[in-house]
């Protein structure tokens, strides 16, 4: 089952992007500007526990257990390795592969039933590969579910997400209308309004 999702005004107040309409590549987005800056986002088990609680995911038992920040960042780039590979046309490497399906046997927290019999008790603080086995699990659904060939890689100039293609027609081309689409719309404007100011000038 899907985690719950925050208001997009606390992702916004913590500094993570959720623009890819998909879990596991939300994950993938927490390196920004990659191929550009690559600048790391998660850089210590503080970091890793606020996005899960940003994610919806259950939190982390604390202290992270040694080597699960690792272990994360691991995984990250294994499902990133993937969507390239799939966006790009190009065949994965099995040891990435074997990454995913690695963090997808730890076994993911679950709801339990109340004494009532009708309310669902949320999990509690788990060990970070339970969680870590969420974002696995949810890149395997997406590699071989029915949206698999709709991963798509923004063309936004300066952004780096990929994000999953819902729309009917499957030609959406931003991660998000907001953060990137209207960026290039304006600089659209921008330069056949200038060539007309050049051209009128002449």
């Amino acid at each position: 089952m899907k985690p719950p999702v925050p208001e997009t005004k606390d992702r916004r107040r913590l500094g993570f992007p959720f623009r890819s309409d998909v879990l596991c590549l939300d994950f993938v987005a927490t390196v920004a500007k990659r191929d550009m800056a690559d600048r790391e986002l998660i850089v210590t088990d503080d970091d890793l526990q606020t996005w899960f609680y940003v994610a919806g995911l259950p939190p982390a038992e604390t202290p992270i257990a040694d080597g699960a920040l690792d272990r994360a960042r691991e995984l990250r780039e294994a499902i990133n390795h993937l969507t390239r590979s799939r966006v790009d046309g190009l065949r994965p490497d099995p040891s990435r592969i074997e990454v995913i399906n690695r963090a997808a046997e730890a076994g993911p927290p679950h709801h339990t039933l109340a004494a009532d019999g009708t309310t669902a008790v949320h999990s509690p603080a788990v060990a970070a590969d339970r969680i870590l086995s969420i974002i696995a699990r949810d890149a395997i659904d997406l590699f071989t579910g029915e949206y698999r060939d709709r991963i798509r890689r923004c063309l936004g100039h300066d952004c780096s997400l990929y994000f999953v293609d819902r729309s009917r027609r499957g030609i959406r081309r931003w991660c998000s209308m907001a953060a990137c689409g209207e960026k290039a719309s304006s600089a659209a404007y921008r330069r056949r309004h200038g060539a007309k100011s050049t051209v009128s000038q002449d």
